[in-house]
């Protein structure tokens, strides 16, 4: 297939994709996106060259867009950052024994406690990401 048939063929099936790939105009959709973008990358999981990789590289690519226009306004990086991991991994409060109560957890999130040093080695052992993540500029 040439470059002119694979683009005829994306224009016929891009009323499909865009809603996946667009960037969210509000919580609710922003939610949706990061349920499908979670179970995508469980669909590609351990297969490194899925097609499936440009599609999800435009899923995050969209929230990450939402975040930085809507999200960023009211809250600080690393707890945007801990709400966001927390949501794509689809994990529960009383997951994140690394951080302590789930008690604790709570006040975290709610922005009633800072995270500790420790919190922030731990959460980035657990999420696979630089502790950079989870400090505040």
């Amino acid at each position: 297939m040439d470059m002119h048939e694979a683009l005829e063929k994306a224009v016929q099936h891009w009323n499909l994709v865009s809603p996946v790939i667009d960037t969210p105009k509000n919580q609710e959709d922003y939610e949706t996106l990061l349920v499908n973008l979670r179970d995508a990358m469980t669909l590609v999981e351990n297969r490194p060259n899925s097609p499936l990789s440009g599609l999800i590289k435009a899923m995050a690519r969209a929230a990450k867009e939402y975040e930085g226009t809507s999200l960023l306004e009211n809250q600080g990086g690393a707890l945007l950052a801990l709400r966001y991991l927390i949501k794509l991994h689809g994990i529960k409060q009383s997951e994140l024994k690394e951080v302590g109560s789930q008690g604790v957890v709570s006040e975290i999130l709610s922005g009633k406690r800072t995270l500790t040093l420790r919190h922030v080695k731990e959460l980035a052992k657990k999420f696979n990401v630089s502790p950079n993540v989870f400090i505040d500029a």
